[in-house]
């Protein structure tokens, strides 16, 4: 078995941690050897020193990247996924998709082949969210993995059956670790603005389609403005509390945008 932290294979029973539940060799089995997210992360105290953050540039780049030479929430994974969150994601996306499959089923019915189409583009969209939050807060040291919510699950669900509603909000990427407004601001937006363009770019190809082809595009471009929308709450732990902490001019136009592309996704004909 694979050591969670340093990902290599080593002789002897791996030791399961009792705080975060992941598996880890004899070198790294105690809490402050992996970066225990559950019992406080870096500011635990005897953690190996963290290597000395580069000099900013002179120009500031536009998304601030805090960069280290060794950073110990850098967790080595056999893929993007740990085994735990592996299963939440898997979880989170099955819902995600039903939902989905809801804002285009007379679509569907009438043209059975277009589930090929819009069921990996709901994946895509779900998952690309998720991935850029990920992947942008390893980037700045940060420790970041998937986790399903009960509450969310339930009500994501639930919305299968509200033909003018949608919560997508299964879960959510846990961010552990410190960072500035800016920082987790630019970490928050990336998610629901990586839903904006793959929205536009649905809605376009959708003005380009003809008939049900067109009004399948056109489902994508709303499940993306759904995901944007809600994932832009300014409260809690969703996207939009980061968001709006940091800069509440592009908080607006993100929930301005998300709400447009849903309208305009409802109704083609007004663009």
């Amino acid at each position: 078995m694979q050591c969670h932290f340093c990902g290599q294979e080593k002789e002897g029973l791996p030791f399961k941690c009792n705080y975060c539940g992941e598996f880890f060799c004899g070198d790294h089995r105690l809490p402050e050897n992996h970066a225990c997210p559950r019992v406080g992360g870096a500011l635990l105290p005897g953690y190996a020193r963290v290597g000395r953050i580069r000099p900013q540039q002179k120009e500031k780049p536009s998304v601030p990247f805090v960069r280290s030479d060794r950073s110990r929430f850098r967790m080595k994974y056999a893929g993007i996924f740990s085994a735990t969150e592996a299963k939440h994601i898997l979880l989170a996306t099955a819902v995600v998709v039903l939902v989905g499959l809801s804002i285009v089923l007379s679509v569907v019915i009438a043209q059975p082949l277009l589930l090929l189409l819009v069921v990996p583009a709901f994946i895509v969209s779900f998952l690309g969210h998720e991935i850029c939050h990920k992947i942008l807060a390893q980037r700045n040291g940060l420790w970041a993995e998937f986790r399903t919510n009960t509450y969310g699950l339930v009500l994501t669900a639930i919305c299968f059956l509200l033909p003018f509603f949608k919560f997508l909000a299964p879960g959510q990427v846990t961010i552990k670790g410190s960072g500035s407004k800016q920082v987790l601001g630019i970490i928050g937006i990336v998610g629901p603005g990586f839903n904006l363009i793959f929205g536009a770019i649905s809605f376009v190809a959708a003005k380009l389609s003809p008939a049900l082809l067109g009004d399948a595009f056109l489902g994508i471009a709303i499940f993306n403005g759904w995901l944007a929308i809600i994932n832009l709450i300014p409260f809690g732990s969703f996207d939009g509390t980061s968001v709006y902490d940091w800069d509440k001019t592009r908080w607006a136009i993100g929930l301005t945008a998300s709400i447009l592309l849903i309208v305009f996704g409802s109704y083609p004909r007004l663009v």
